[in-house]
């Protein structure tokens, strides 16, 4: 059988290329591996092609693999640790035994509102959800403000019993 043209053009100029690759990249390693993807493409080409300048057509593969990967390169780090990799993977959003236990809570405290006076209920959402002061909530309501204070820990207090009550039974 008759030896590949391709195969004594890449080992005439292996070393040559490998050390191109490595004075552009740094790595031995990485050089080595462009090397074997040099080879690669070079296999692709028919076997009885003519090449005009065969060292040229070598170092432009070479430096078009090269170009390929310092672009890839930009666009990533350069490394990641197994941990930056870990936390890439976590999901921000709650496993499923505590999406449904924050919502039973959830629901709770609807309860617990909806038991609620209609004045005491609104002192504390204006409050807690709208950032109203207690002074402005005296005036909606036309109470004093202490009496506010008052709506508000009243339904604070209606509402962490009612979680005490349902976490115990």
């Amino acid at each position: 059988m008759q030896a590949d043209p391709r195969d004594h053009l890449f080992q005439q100029h292996a070393a040559e290329l490998t050390g191109y690759l490595n004075r552009r990249l740094q790595s031995p390693e990485l050089a080595a591996e462009l090397c074997q993807e040099v080879y690669l493409r070079l296999r692709r080409v028919p076997r009885h092609q003519a090449l005009d300048n065969p060292r040229a057509f070598l170092f432009r593969i070479a430096r078009n693999l090269l170009i390929d990967h310092l672009r890839q390169q930009n666009g990533q780090p350069a490394s990641i640790t197994l941990q930056e990799a870990a936390e890439d993977l976590e999901s921000p959003a709650p496993d499923p035994e505590t999406a449904a236990s924050d919502a039973q809570v959830l629901d709770s405290l609807r309860e617990a509102l909806g038991e609620l006076p209609h004045h005491v209920r609104q002192a504390l959402l204006w409050n807690r959800l709208e950032g109203l002061t207690q002074k402005e909530i005296a005036g909606r309501l036309g109470v004093s403000e202490r009496m506010v204070g008052k709506y508000i820990l009243r339904a604070l207090n209606h509402c962490q019993a009612r979680l005490a009550r349902e976490a115990q039974g």
